[in-house]
């Protein structure tokens, strides 16, 4: 009896304990959440590791990822859990293991947290594979340019760099990805730098639209020096080395041709007028405080200022251990003044002329016959005076020792400060000396002259008598003074 009590007095009101059981939980659930409620965290760019490549090396191929490299997590948990969490999801790891892949080429992703509060049924993943592609692998050599940044101390500039792995690079990888690749170089920063030393770089390398490859592409290539030697994180070391920099280098422009007539070339400037250059001491001293440069502007027929573009290369390709600084342009402008410049014209006597190289065994007859005319310009601003007795001339007449007609340059000689305006010549006619056929025509041409023309020649034979001063001058081929009969010159 005693018993059945018992049992009825557990038993009983069973709905009302089931009530209050609930209830009881639900406060607990409210009281709980309210101090340290249940969130989600999304996790975005969580990036993915590939493990075990070897196992699709071993085959000759090489994976890369298809689309993103980088998932989605999303995290449901306490607050005070979540709190923990670093926000760029540095505590999770992803992995792709390459062992798990499956004809579809994809690969089942797993997702682990540092954190031991957070269990892998609390992580939720997008995507929950990775699609990937096999790839044939290739290498191929690549020549690394080093690359500067910064300004080195005062009164130095990098002169030259060598990458001391080899400046040749191997690099392995997917084909697709080898094939985009279009420069490698090594960058150091040289700021301050005053002597020679060794720098460390990680290498760079672009594709051919010039954008550097991402840390994910970069994460599919194998970088070895020219002996086959990893290169591990792209490190590399180069050595620069320190010239000496020389500022206010004046520049020399010459010019080439000739300005039309009536003009002289002026003044030649330059922009810059000077320039700094690098180099080791002993080739700067070499070079002074002037560069010549080499290539000439071209002032052929010009009547007004000639403006042209010089690169420098060419100059300074003459020029061992000397060039111009980083980043400096080659090009430079240079401006020739062509200005108008007064003229004169002259005449001048042939028996003032001096006879170089005369046949002894022909006749020659000359055309003109009594004087040449010509024109000079001053060099000057304006026209200065000029004399006879400030020129000298002289004919070569080797050219004459065979019958025949010839135009025969005379060589001039004028001041410093003037110069001819064309090349004059006179024309010479040679016939052997005993030709009587050539005799005869001379005396019927001696007997058709006029009066007037025997009285000019006789008053120029007595001018050349007065200007002559010794030498071999044209009075002599005329005959006149000691001349010998058989040397006599016709004059036309």
């Amino acid at each position: 009896m005693n018993e059945n009590k018992e049992k009825n007095r557990l038993t009983g009101n069973l709905v009302l304990k089931l009530i209050a059981l609930v209830m009881g939980f639900l406060i607990w659930l409210m009281v709980t959440n309210s101090d340290d409620p249940t969130r989600s965290l999304i996790l975005s760019n969580v990036p993915i590791t590939i493990v075990n490549e070897d196992s699709i090396a071993d085959i000759g191929k090489v994976v890369e990822p298809e689309g993103s490299s980088t998932v989605t997590l999303k995290v449901t948990e306490r607050r005070s859990v979540l709190n923990r969490l670093a926000r760029n999801g540095s505590d999770f790891y992803v992995e792709a293991d390459l062992e798990n892949i499956n004809e579809m080429n994809t690969v089942p992703l797993t997702v682990n947290c540092s954190n031991p509060n957070v269990t892998w049924d609390e992580i939720s993943i997008n995507p929950s594979a990775l699609k990937v592609k096999l790839e044939d692998k290739m290498e191929q050599a690549f020549v690394a340019a080093v690359t500067t940044t910064g300004t080195p101390a005062q009164g130095h500039a990098v002169g030259s760099t060598e990458i001391l792995d080899g400046k040749t690079i191997l690099i392995a990888g997917p084909e697709s990805l080898i094939t985009i690749i279009n420069q490698v170089s090594a960058p150091i920063d040289v700021s301050g730098m005053s002597k020679d030393g060794t720098l460390a770089s990680t290498l760079r390398v672009s594709d051919r639209n010039g954008n550097d490859l991402t840390d994910a592409q970069l994460s599919l290539l194998e970088f070895k020096d020219s002996n086959g030697n990893v290169l591990s994180e792209r490190r590399v070391s180069v050595l620069a080395r320190l010239w000496d920099l020389k500022p206010d280098i004046r520049l020399q422009v010459l010019t080439e041709g000739k300005v039309a007539e009536g003009y002289r070339v002026g003044a030649v400037t330059t922009v810059p007028q000077t320039i700094s250059l690098v180099g080791e001491a002993d080739a700067l001293e070499a070079l002074g405080d002037k560069l010549e440069v080499v290539d000439k502007v071209n002032v052929d027929g010009a009547s007004e200022t000639v403006t042209q573009e010089i690169d420098l290369t060419n100059t300074l390709a003459a020029y061992e251990n000397v060039r111009l600084p980083v980043d400096t342009d080659p090009i430079i402008t240079a401006q020739v003044d062509v200005k108008m410049r007064g003229s004169l014209s002259m005449t001048y006597p042939l028996s003032s002329i001096k006879i170089v190289n005369k046949p002894d065994n022909m006749k020659l007859v000359f055309t003109p016959a009594d004087e040449i005319s010509f024109t000079v310009y001053s060099s000057g601003e304006e026209t200065g005076t000029l004399s006879r007795d400030d020129i000298s001339a002289s004919i070569d007449l080797s050219a004459c020792s065979e019958e025949g007609n010839y135009e025969i340059p005379v060589d001039i000689v004028l001041p410093e400060e003037f110069e001819l305006s064309d090349e004059v010549k006179v024309t010479v006619s040679a016939v052997p000396a005993g030709d009587q056929e050539a005799g005869s025509r001379s005396e019927v041409s001696r007997e058709t002259e006029t009066e007037t023309e025997t009285e000019t020649e006789t008053q120029a034979q007595t001018e050349v008598k007065e200007e002559t001063k010794g030498g071999d001058l044209f009075s002599d081929v005329l005959g006149l003074g000691t001349q010998d009969e058989g040397d006599e010159i016709t004059k036309k």
